[in-house]
């Protein structure tokens, strides 16, 4: 005989009038995870740099030693650029409300900061500095269209592939993984794949972050110290030219290097999810960002003040990527845009409202009790029912349901971990999608071809023709049902 289970007794509701232990000691608190949060690793890393900063200081100030002073310069200068490069792309991070962490994105800044700091930068340097003209209008003779070829091949085009080429490794394995699944098992999968235009978009910003910090912290700044300082013999007044230069270089990154980065990452992540058009959109963001940026190496030869013009364009060219980034990633998972603080004003889907027409109502007639309201779960229109095709099982998609392949014994096991609720949109009647709960990321082919992650707790809309490939050679089909 079966042993009787003792009643669930619920649980005692506590006096919320009093602060709980949780409430009193926050960093124990269970429903938070302070490791996982980006403010937690901006506020760590001013508790160690800020008491380094002071301490080195007084070296700086009271070393007799102007070389040992210098080396202590250079120091400083890079922690400080390290910092405000950081807060500038933690800000546009949490911008973009992104559903990926952060520390993603640090692949792109760490992966740039290894190519500038190593010999693998010096291929970049013989394609474009030496068997293409990157090297002329250097000279005191050199005229604006000089200048711009130059810079164009020698800044532009070399600068902007080497901040692109963790972006592009990241496309190449994720395109990769839609014939090879096996790929997406790999530990580094989730740190270097792209999903689309918004993930692109912020590699790019943090490649071009990455990029400021070694070239302003290593290159520029120590460079003005030297010369200053030589010229005048002052080191003092080398360090405050430094501190001068400092300041214009990393402030101006957000729409100087992150700008041009953040540019050709977004039409890298279009790709991904564009397949057709793949070299043609990689093509157009590369030459964009180069254009730009050599424009902006250029112009002053004509006049200062066009600078201001090709700042602004940095600047529009940034934020409108990072917006259309974020219409597309919430568009394609089936919801609503969100556009607090933002131009993206609506959904260009959204069905239009009928106009009001005048003609006076019908003559009033009896009234005859309703129907029995049926029973059958929404679809997508009322004559058509969704279902999940998977190699001839077929799963009713209804919204409010759940689906669990781990429980359907025909997959004889292979569905283990793919588990997914089935949400209705939050503002468009009869649509419904698809919400990854399970335990690793999907991906689907939607009806024009395009490729689309779904990433766990991310949404897919349903539609018949979409393809979802759930890992372990499932593959479903959403179908209709008339």
């Amino acid at each position: 005989m079966a042993k009787k289970k003792k009643p669930v007794m619920p649980t005692v509701p506590r006096d919320h009038d009093e602060a709980s232990f949780s409430e009193l000691v926050p960093f124990r608190s269970k429903n938070i995870k302070i490791f996982k949060s980006p403010l937690f690793l901006l506020t760590i890393l001013l508790a160690i740099g800020v008491p380094f900063l002071f301490a080195a200081m007084g070296g700086v100030l009271g070393n007799p030693d102007a070389q040992q002073r210098f080396g202590t310069l250079v120091t400083i200068n890079l922690v400080i650029c390290f910092f405000v490069v950081m807060l500038f792309q933690l800000m546009i991070f949490f911008y973009s409300r992104t559903s990926r962490p952060i520390w993603t994105y640090m692949f792109p800044f760490a992966a740039v900061c290894v190519i500038m700091m190593t010999p693998l930068i010096t291929p970049y340097f013989f394609v474009f500095r030496t068997i293409l003209p990157g090297n002329i209008g250097s000279g005191p003779n050199a005229n604006f269209i000089m200048t711009f070829i130059g810079m164009f091949f020698g800044a532009g085009l070399m600068e902007e592939l080497l901040k692109a080429t963790p972006i592009l490794f990241g496309a190449w394995w994720t395109l990769k993984a839609d014939t090879k699944p096996s790929l997406k098992e790999n530990i580094f999968w989730k740190v270097i794949h792209v999903r689309g235009p918004l993930d692109g978009a912020l590699m790019g910003i943090f490649a071009g972050g990455a990029f400021t910090f070694i070239e302003t912290g290593t290159q520029y700044v120590p460079n003005m110290v030297q010369s200053i300082a030589k010229e005048t013999g002052d080191l003092s007044l080398g360090m405050a030219g430094g501190l001068l230069l400092l300041m214009p270089r990393v402030l101006g990154s957000l729409v100087g290097h992150m700008a041009y980065a953040g540019i050709a990452g977004y039409f890298i992540g279009l790709a991904v999810i564009r397949p057709k058009q793949m070299w043609k959109l990689m093509a157009i963001g590369w030459l964009a960002a180069s254009i730009i940026h050599a424009l902006w190496n250029s112009v002053s030869d004509i006049s200062p003040m066009l600078q201001y013009v090709i700042a602004g364009i940095s600047a529009v060219g940034l934020v409108a990527a990072i917006l259309k980034a974020r219409h597309i990633e919430a568009k394609d998972a089936g919801r609503t845009a969100e556009s607090f603080g933002s131009i993206v004003v609506g959904d260009d889907d959204k069905p239009k409202e009928r106009p009001v027409t005048t003609a006076p109502p019908p003559p009033a007639q009896a009234k005859v009790a309703p129907a029995p309201a049926p029973t059958a779960a929404p679809a997508v229109n009322k004559e058509e029912i969704l279902m999940l095709d998977i190699e001839g099982l077929q799963i009713p998609l209804r919204a409010n349901s759940v689906i669990d392949l781990g429980n359907e014994p025909a997959l004889d096991g292979r569905g283990a971990g793919v588990a997914g609720s089935i949400v209705p949109h939050p503002t468009r009647e009869n649509v419904i999608g698809l919400r990854n709960s399970g335990a690793a990321a999907w991906s689907a082919t939607l009806r024009d071809g395009s490729k689309q992650m779904i990433e766990i707790n991310q949404n897919i809309r349903l539609a018949p023709g979409v393809t979802i490939d759930f890992g372990s050679n499932l593959i479903g089909t959403v179908v209709g049902l008339g």
